[in-house]
């Protein structure tokens, strides 16, 4: 799993997310999502899952933390760009809207 920060025009911080996210790369995220959030106190964190090639069941729970950490925070939240099998996981398990749709603390 790779993991770059990016400041976009509009204010948001952007964690794009390339490789899997999985038992092994869940808390890399979490620790990215902490540090951009502590660092740039966003008024929104976007997960860009433009290049996630796989999420399993820890993956999705990393997200759900990341979206409750960054509404602690006072951010808003959206993960973006889903596809394929992670877009499928997060169908199946029901979280996709709650990830999907830009939510404010």
């Amino acid at each position: 799993m790779n993991i770059t920060v990016h400041q976009d025009p509009s204010g948001a911080i952007r964690l794009h997310l390339a490789g899997d996210l999985d038992l092994g790369t869940a808390e890399l995220l979490g620790g990215e999502v902490r540090a951009a959030l502590a660092e740039f106190r966003p008024e929104t964190l976007v997960v860009d899952a433009g290049e996630l090639g796989f999420c399993d069941s820890a993956g999705i729970h990393a997200l759900l933390s990341a979206r409750r950490d960054a509404h602690r925070g006072g951010s808003g939240f959206q993960v973006t760009n889903l596809h394929g099998r992670s877009l499928r996981a997060l169908e199946v398990t029901g979280v996709l809207a709650g990830l999907t749709t830009l939510s404010r603390p």
